[in-house]
C-alpha cells in the first residue's frame, strides 16, 4: 500500500523531541540499547550546524506512511589508516509501536542502499548483542555476514557484554529484495 511506504528523511527538532521521550528509559530504548540517561545537547547542536549529516556520526529519521517510526544512524569506523580504511557502522532505534513489523529490516536495507549509492565505502558493518535475535535476523535478511564475536566490548546494565560483528560488502548487497504484498521486505 502506498500510504505505508517506508522512507528515510533528514531529522527535525520535533523528531529529536520524540526520540528523547521514547528512548530515555529501558522500556523505550530496549534492554539492548539502554545505556542510562543520555544528554542530547550534542545531537541538537549537530542538527543545528550540519543537519546530522556529513560528519563522523550521522542520522536520518525513518517514516512509514509519513509517520515517524524511528531513526537510523551511521558512524565512521576505521580498520587502519584514516585516509584509506573508512567503513560505516550502522545502528537503528525504532519507536516502541514500530517494532516487530519488519520496519527495522526495511529501514536498515534502505540505509545500506543509501550508503553504497552516495558514499565510496566498500564495507558497511553492524554490531549487536548475541541475545538480540530480532536484530540478528534483520541483518542476515539484508545479507550481512557474521564475522565474529567482539568480547566484552560494550558496557551496559552494570556489566560488560559481547557484541557480534556483522558486515556486508558493496558487491554482496542486493538492492532488490523479495518483498511482501504490502511492499515491505
Amino acid at each position: 500500500m502506498m500510504s505505508d511506504r517506508l522512507e528515510l528523511r533528514p531529522v527535525t527538532e520535533a523528531d529529536l523531541d520524540a526520540f528523547d521521550l521514547a528512548f530515555q528509559s529501558e522500556s523505550g530504548a530496549t534492554r539492548h540499547q539502554w545505556f542510562g540517561f543520555t544528554p542530547t545537547v550534542a545531537l541538537r547542536e549537530a542538527l543545528r550546524t550540519r543537519g546530522l549529516l556529513a560528519g563522523a556520526d550521522n542520522m536520518l529519521a525513518v517514516t512509514v506512511g509519513g509517520e515517524l517510526a524511528g531513526r537510523v544512524e551511521w558512524l565512521e569506523r576505521r580498520w587502519g589508516r584514516r585516509d584509506t580504511s573508512l567503513c560505516w557502522e550502522i545502528a537503528i532505534g525504532l519507536l516502541p509501536e514500530s517494532r516487530g513489523r519488519g520496519i527495522g529490516t526495511s529501514a536498515q536495507r534502505e540505509l545500506v542502499r543509501y550508503l553504497f549509492t552516495h558514499t565510496r565505502v566498500e564495507r558497511v558493518q553492524a554490531t549487536t548483542d548475541p541475545e538480540n535475535k530480532a536484530e540478528i535476523r534483520c541483518l542476515e535478511k539484508i545479507g550481512f555476514q557474521l564475522e565474529g564475536v567482539v568480547r566484552r566490548a560494550q558496557w551496559r546494565g552494570g556489566r560488560w557484554h559481547d557484541q557480534l560483528l556483522y558486515s556486508i560488502l558493496r558487491d554482496e548487497f542486493d538492492p532488490q529484495p523479495a518483498s511482501s504484498p504490502d511492499g515491505s521486505a
